[in-house]
């Protein structure tokens, strides 16, 4: 069996579908966290391609960028759609979930206090106009016509790990941003009812985001 290294801060962020998506595999791995504080002094220690965490070693040889690591696991592991259409239709939600990235980059930074700038604003000028955009869309060209509740095809897939993890977070830091999609809390409970996610939900390090 290989093995797999996966290094990253202690918090959830971008190594959270990594971790989830070990648990589902039931695949052991070495989870090597780093704190914020630690991180200038370990930054030199590491083999870091972009002088950014995540990276992902395999056998040694080391992979780097989330979503490259996400989608390798994910093809690896099995929860990558079920044949290359199911597939596409991941990579095109992924995409779509980019882009609601990139509209709103900067309000996360602001509203956690990263960034200097006014929260509210944030929240109202940048963070809902792409919630508004994008969430009504992934409602109805995915969850809606979903016979069992996930976003492709008949099981989880590295798509919902991803969605529900924003979705927890956004959650986390503002209870009521999602009132107008219930279908995306719904959507949180399903992912996170899964037993082997419901298990590493119980015993991961509790963290903000």
């Amino acid at each position: 069996m290989p093995s797999y290294k996966l290094t990253y801060f202690d918090v959830r962020g971008r190594g959270e579908v990594p971790r989830q998506l070990f648990a589902l595999a039931g695949v052991p791995y070495e989870d090597v966290r780093i704190t914020f504080e630690e991180w200038a002094e370990k930054k030199g220690t590491l083999q870091l391609p972009y002088g950014q965490l995540p990276i992902l070693e395999v056998d040694g040889v080391i992979l780097a960028q989330s979503g490259a690591i996400a989608r390798f696991l994910a093809k690896r592991f099995g929860y990558y759609g079920e044949n290359d259409f199911e597939a596409a239709q991941i990579d095109e939600f992924l995409d779509a979930f980019t882009d609601f990235f990139t509209e709103q980059k900067m309000f996360f930074p602001i509203y956690i206090g990263k960034m200097e700038g006014d929260k509210e604003a944030a929240r109202k000028e940048l963070f809902e106009p792409a919630r508004d955009k994008y969430f009504p869309i992934f409602v109805e060209r995915f969850l809606k016509k979903s016979a069992i509740g996930f976003l492709v095809g008949s099981k989880l897939s590295y798509a919902d790990l991803a969605l529900a993890g924003q979705t927890l977070c956004l959650l986390d830091f503002m209870p009521d941003c999602m009132d107008k999609y219930p279908e995306l809390v719904a959507h949180l409970d399903l992912v996170n009812s899964v037993p082997a996610i419901k298990e590493w939900i119980e015993k991961r390090p509790k963290n903000a985001f």
